[in-house]
């Protein structure tokens, strides 16, 4: 079991599933589509985690042998298996929903398998696919309670560069480990990658604020909240700017739980 849990990185699904379960109560109160909409999250991210190990397998052999697959833990066309029934019953979960719920699960089901078999070798475009994924949650569970209000999409645009940044930092982590494997934005021009994180955090912080100003004004909880994501976010910067990657991206992650807090508090009427 757990080199299953392993497998599927049983954290970030938890943490998609939040997310959609923000993204639910902002619009709607709770209700047995709820419960589906975070067990559809989270069973297609697990499969977006599971075949990405698939495909990664020859390179962990390599590079990292503790995982899973390589390790000898679980055989890969065991996980293959795994991850696609994953996919199945999280698009059947979204099925007892709503057709947009389908639709978004089915879109994105694709999008992660596709990322896994091709898109990794040109990880600069992976990253933009698992930035939407992780917008998406968002929206998923605001269809799910059926409307996507611009309060939603504001949210989950922040979100979406708020994880690109973080992305395209881990990028700068693993520069060593993903030569010769696959190409990344770090690789091409360091100083360009290091402008894109610094634009995508403060564009992340600007739709933030964005949704303060012109949703709901009043909300002091929320822009407090936020201003400690700004100065977190610019902990981050000044860690990348010093060429220390690792704490930067484990700052910008804590600046998107904090930002997670910001969102849940707008759920409070």
């Amino acid at each position: 079991m757990n080199t299953y849990l392993e497998l599927i990185r049983t954290g970030n699904c938890i943490i998609a599933s939040i997310a959609t379960l923000i993204g639910f109560l902002i619009i709607a109160p709770a209700s047995i589509n709820l419960l589906f909409a975070m067990v559809a999250v989270f069973l297609i991210c697990a499969g977006g985690q599971a075949i990405n190990d698939v495909f990664d397998a020859e390179i962990d052999s390599k590079i990292n042998k503790d995982k899973p697959i390589p390790s000898g833990k679980i055989k890969k066309t065991t996980a293959l298996y795994f991850s696609i029934l994953l996919f199945i019953v999280g698009i059947m979960y979204a099925a007892l929903i709503n057709t947009q719920a389908l639709i978004i699960s089915i879109i994105f089901s694709i999008l992660l398998i596709l990322y896994a078999a091709v898109l990794y070798k040109t990880k600069y475009v992976g990253n933009i696919v698992v930035a939407l994924g992780t917008a998406f949650t968002f929206i998923f569970g605001a269809a799910s309670a059926g409307n996507i209000s611009l309060l939603i999409i504001v949210f989950a645009i922040s979100a979406f560069f708020a994880n690109m940044s973080r992305e395209i930092t881990k990028d700068f982590e693993d520069i060593k480990k993903d030569a010769g494997f696959k190409k990344t934005l770090p690789m091409i021009s360091k100083k360009l990658a290091k402008g894109f994180v610094i634009s995508y955090h403060l564009l992340a912080i600007v739709f933030s604020l964005i949704a303060f100003f012109v949703f709901m004004p009043t909300n002091f909880v929320y822009l407090i909240i936020i201003l400690l994501v700004a100065i977190t976010f610019g902990m981050s910067i000044k860690l990348l700017l010093a060429n220390d990657f690792n704490n930067s991206q484990k700052k910008c992650k804590k600046g998107m739980v904090f930002s997670l807090i910001a969102f849940a508090s707008t759920i409070i009427k």
